[in-house]
């Protein structure tokens, strides 16, 4: 009986995709770069953090069984759609990989 905030869950969510993360656009933190439109995608957060620094999934898993086969089929980290690992020099998967959590 643990509450799971919505964002874990699938639904459709307006995004838009940059550098191949998908950023969800659903207020007026994030400003629109000339050409974008928001689409909506089907979408879940794997991993949750300071906005926008946390990327979307595509991913049809909207409730907590889908959620746990989606994870146990998964070969990449849950962190895959943090934004700050995409930096591999300061990453934070990397520095979880070399035991610094």
């Amino acid at each position: 009986n643990i509450p799971i905030v919505p964002l874990y869950f699938a639904k459709p969510r307006p995004v838009v995709e940059r550098s191949g993360t998908l950023i969800m656009v659903d207020d007026g933190r994030l400003p629109l770069l000339p050409g974008e439109t928001p689409r909506e995608e089907v979408v879940r957060f794997r991993t949750l953090g300071c906005y926008p620094l946390t990327g979307a999934i595509r991913s049809s898993a909207a409730d907590l069984p889908s959620i746990i086969m989606e994870m146990q089929a998964s070969r990449t980290s849950e962190r895959e759609g943090r934004l700050i690992d995409s930096d591999s020099a300061g990453s934070m998967e990397k520095k979880k990989q070399e035991g610094y959590f």
